[in-house]
């Protein structure tokens, strides 16, 4: 009797344990995107700003000899090796706003990014490069256009 007796007090004495967490992958912006600066001649055009960098423009619009600065974003990835992710980058389109008094907008669209859809972690951080096309209006006003908010890139880890 007393066994069964001694075996109930164990059963309901309290156990500790321990709670641990471990963030697998991060993501980190290094570099803003930048159209640089742009010329509109006659008409709206676009420009192609894709992940290597190098912009192209499409319509009546001219990229001055004075760039501006010119730069895709840059992301730094950084994980477990091995451990392979998904990058999400935004479907709907983003707006730039003029800065100053004027109400015009651009609109940012169609993202990429290099590696495309997914990357692998191989024993170091890794780089996401991400571009877009930008649209520009036939009179679009001079001025510098941004938007503070910034547009957002998911990584998952998979």
């Amino acid at each position: 009797m007393k066994e069964k007796i001694l075996l109930l007090l164990l059963y309901f004495l309290p156990f500790s344990g321990s709670l641990m967490a471990q963030v697998s992958i991060s993501i980190s912006k290094n570099t803003d995107m930048n159209f640089g600066t742009i010329a509109v001649s006659s008409g709206g055009g676009t420009v192609l700003l894709p992940a290597s960098g190098s912009r192209t423009p499409s319509g009546g619009l001219i990229l001055p000899s004075f760039t501006g600065t010119v730069s895709a974003a840059q992301f730094t990835v950084t994980g477990e090796p091995g451990y392979s992710y998904a990058i999400t980058l935004p479907i709907a389109d983003f707006i730039l706003y003029e800065s100053g008094a004027g109400p015009a907008t651009m609109v940012v669209n169609a993202f990429t990014s290099t590696p495309s859809a997914t990357g692998t972690l191989t024993g170091g951080p890794e780089t996401v490069l991400v571009g877009a096309t930008l649209n520009v209006g036939a009179s679009q006003a001079a001025a510098l256009y941004t938007n503070a908010a910034g547009f957002e890139v998911i990584v998952n880890y998979n």
